[in-house]
């Protein structure tokens, strides 16, 4: 199922977001990706996901607060693999 996840993210990738979920980009998608293959026990692709997602933010989001869950989920992961 992830798989089927991670392919549909990466077809919506080539379409930009409507204005009204503006940060549906797939960087964020990546976010997500990284919960679930952190969930399925996948950590290097969690680590991957993480890396990436937080890597790909706008540099006004990049130490938002909104992103903690998402860095101490990559340090889980890191220390799981």
């Amino acid at each position: 199922m992830a798989e089927k996840a991670e392919r549909l993210s990466d077809a919506a990738a080539t379409v930009p977001p409507p204005e009204t979920a503006y940060w549906l980009t797939p960087a964020f998608n990546r976010l997500n990706m990284g919960l679930c293959t952190l969930a399925l026990e996948r950590y290097d692709e969690a680590v991957d996901h993480f890396s990436a997602g937080l890597a790909g933010l706008p540099a006004d989001q990049q130490g938002a607060a909104w992103t903690q869950e998402h860095r101490v989920a990559l340090r889980q992961a890191m220390a799981a693999r």
